[in-house]
């Protein structure tokens, strides 16, 4: 994989710097355990490969404690080869756990990544989840996620986020699931949402069965109060 530009280095580290500052600016910690029928829950991986070659590997990834707090992982580069490169790759996680309100944000990143030898490629992925809870109402939001520079079978995409679960076919090899959400909770007490910003589901070109699959920026954050 090529070593990337320093334009690609200050737009990556200018994406990480507003997730970072999203994520301190929104969630102060708030030290012990939670009061009972009140968590946050959060994770977040910057990149995850599950094949019958390469068998199960997670890059970045980090799970945020029920009482709250902030954690991250960071690394320079991950490597499956024929399968996935991406540089620059970040996860964090941060939630605050009060009297009143329940909050927790979770981010995943990567940059320059390239799917199956440049069968999908893009400069920067980004997912974002925020989820809340204050008692009385409980939702969740994914502004912020984003795909720049998308390119998918030499089809170039349009920078932002695609429409929720926009899914692609992929000749030979499966199919491609863009912006997928998956969303949880009541809405009242609780509520939940994962984010995987580029998935990939490999298919056995002969039977159609399941055969692995590849993430690139999933986000989950869930709020109880």
């Amino acid at each position: 994989m090529s070593t990337p530009s320093s334009n690609h280095r200050g737009a990556h580290r200018g994406g990480r710097l507003v997730a970072l500052l999203l994520l301190s600016g929104a969630t102060l910690a708030f030290p012990g355990a939670p009061a009972w029928g009140q968590s946050v829950a959060g994770q977040a991986i910057a990149a995850r490969v599950s094949t019958r070659t390469a068998g199960s590997q997670t890059f970045a990834g980090v799970t945020l404690p029920q009482a709250g707090g902030m954690e991250n992982a960071d690394i320079d580069a991950a490597s499956v080869i024929n399968t996935l490169g991406a540089a620059g790759l970040t996860s964090i996680t941060s939630g605050q756990v009060d009297q009143n309100l329940v909050s927790v944000t979770a981010s995943a990143e990567a940059a320059d990544v390239n799917i199956l030898n440049g069968l999908i490629a893009a400069k920067a992925v980004l997912a974002l989840t925020t989820s809340y809870a204050n008692g009385t109402t409980a939702a969740s939001e994914s502004d912020g996620s984003t795909l720049l520079n998308l390119v998918i079978a030499g089809v170039p995409y349009a920078d932002g986020a695609p429409a929720p679960n926009t899914r692609v076919a992929l000749r030979g090899v499966g199919y491609v699931v863009l912006n997928e959400q998956i969303s949880s909770g009541d809405g009242v007490h609780s509520a939940g949402l994962t984010v995987n910003m580029i998935h990939v589901y490999l298919l056995d070109p002969l039977s159609g069965a399941p055969s692995g699959e590849i993430v690139v920026a999933a986000a989950t954050s869930t709020a109880t109060l």
